[in-house]
């Protein structure tokens, strides 16, 4: 007999954990790299418009959104990738050795406490920024993140720079948060990849787009070009009411797009001297500074009201299925049911297309009940829900009428093929079985296969009946089938009016009480 050994050092077995760990530091090294180099080198190269400083920074913000979204980068080897690649950014720019690890120290240290304050005030599940609230959690990391970098940043203004220490802090300051609160939003916001590919799916299966829909987007665009040409202290605030309308039109996430995207815009026209502001010098504070802060605190307004929007339309859909589906089974309840056939089966008629419907009503239930426990019964009716939902096309419509009765409209379907649709759903339930299982409270007995009996009723292209009048007939059908032996199906007699081509009027669907 072979006695198994430890794996020696240098073994596959050995070095795969510490394999691991490296490949995934390299991975997340990178990944931060990645994410920090374009960023950096296009801000050092192409922006600094105004002296040493940027005009427009984001590497901080996207990092630091981007660790918000990937909490499991947040490693010692990604944070020490971002750091080389701010360092390498700035020295392709041609910065000193000094400025270089000062600046960049001052940005690392702020997307640091930016993360670590965001940890604390936007827990995991509340980074979506789907609830109002958030947007004040968020703006408390933006200043907690920019006033970090400013503290440490800011005093290379005097040392290196021969800038006062003052104007260099709220330079800095000011420039970072208006982009923190630009861009955070953007990234907390955009969709995770599952999301984009039902995004994808939707708009490809949804109609195109009609008239009103872009026009939030022209009225948007309309009111930058009239902010460039009028000019003045109020043009900051123009697009406002655009930015709304956007925000009331469309999703959170391409209403922080639009947002970002204007107010860049609009930092740049300013910089570039396209947008005329008056001259100020007000404690250290010129136009630009000024600008800028007031753009970023006027996109607050149209990104609260996005996501106030968005959880409003939220909290009416899950009402919405609240108040039309059974919260045990699922499926639609009684009266939206009869809404949503009603509706169906006069389009159908309207259309020439023949309708059939089903009434399913589960056998001995109450003896179920009564042997097993209600537990059990519920177990029951779930599972059965979930094997007529599976089993039926899509146009169909399911519902439960109450207690342990079903009913379908199929759409489109004869005798003939409903029949067939009923047979292949009674033997989906009969096939079901409900094992024991240990639960809370103790253990649940097994349960062999249950059954159920359904009625069937249809009318043709041209003969169409009311859904009130289907039903009675299915209900009949169902209670032929009980009388027959239970899990069965039997199909209405045609009524004597339909064979004389007259239209059935509306009756009432019978209220006995089933024993099971």
């Amino acid at each position: 007999m072979h006695l198994p050994t430890a794996p020696s050092f240098g073994s596959p077995e050995a070095t795969e954990p510490g394999t691991g760990q490296a490949r995934r530091a390299v991975h997340d090294f990178c990944w931060a790299a990645a994410i920090i180099l374009p960023c950096a080198l296009f801000s050092a190269l192409a922006t600094r418009l105004l002296g040493p400083l940027s005009l427009f920074w984001p590497a901080n913000a996207v990092l630091l959104g981007m660790l918000l979204r990937n909490p499991e980068r947040a490693t010692g080897a990604g944070w020490l990738g971002a750091f080389v690649a701010y360092l390498a950014s700035d020295m392709v720019a041609g910065t000193g050795w000094l400025a270089n690890l000062w600046l960049n120290g001052a940005n690392m240290a702020g997307v640091v406490v930016g993360y670590r304050v965001a940890c604390r005030c936007l827990p995991v599940g509340a980074r979506r920024l789907d609830q109002p609230r958030t947007m004040l959690s968020l703006l408390i990391v933006c200043i907690a993140s920019a006033g970090t970098e400013a503290a440490i940043g800011g005093t290379t203004g005097p040392v290196l720079f021969g800038r006062p220490l003052l104007p260099s802090l709220l330079d800095w300051f000011n420039g970072q948060v208006a982009i923190d609160i630009l861009l955070l939003p953007l990234f907390l916001t955009a969709p995770r990849e599952g999301s984009v590919r039902r995004l994808l799916a939707e708009l490809r299966s949804s109609r195109r787009w009609t008239l009103p829909d872009p026009l939030p987007i022209v009225a948007l665009a309309l009111s930058l070009g009239a902010a460039i040409l009028l000019g003045g202290p109020g043009v900051l605030a123009l697009p406002v009411p655009a930015l709304i309308w956007c925000a009331l039109r469309y999703a959170v996430f391409p209403t922080m797009v639009l947002t970002a995207l204007l107010s860049t815009a609009q930092l740049f026209a300013i910089a570039l001297g396209l947008m005329r502001l008056p001259d100020i010098d007000l404690l250290y504070i010129n136009s630009m500074l000024s600008a800028r802060l007031g753009i970023a605190l006027v996109a607050l307004g149209p990104m609260a009201v996005a996501i106030v929007n968005a959880a409003r339309n939220d909290l009416l859909q899950r009402l919405d299925h609240l108040a039309r589906y059974d919260h045990l089974t699922g499926v639609l309840q009684r009266g939206a049911f009869l809404d949503g056939a009603g509706a169906m089966l006069a389009d159908l008629a309207a259309a020439g297309r023949p309708a059939a419907v089903l009434m399913i009503d589960i056998d001995h239930f109450k003896q179920i009940n009564d042997r097993f426990g209600h537990a059990q019964g519920d177990r029951v009716l779930v599972a059965v829900a979930a094997e007529l939902r599976s089993g039926l096309r899509d146009d169909a419509i399911l519902g439960r009428m109450g207690g342990e009765e079903f009913a379908v409209l199929l759409p489109g379907s004869g005798a003939a093929e409903a029949r067939t649709t009923a047979e292949h759903l009674r033997l989906r339930v009969a096939a079901l079985s409900f094992p024991g299982e240990d639960h809370a409270g103790g253990t649940h007995r097994p349960i062999a296969g249950p059954s159920a009996s359904f009625g069937l009723s249809a009318c043709d292209a041209d003969r169409p009946q009311a859904l009130d009048a289907l039903l009675a007939q299915a209900d009949r059908a169902l209670y032929a089938a009980k009388a027959a032996g239970r899990n069965r199906v039997e199909s209405a007699a045609v009524p004597r009016a339909q064979e004389d081509g007259v239209r059935v009027s509306p009756t009432t669907i019978p209220k006995a009480i089933r024993a099971g």
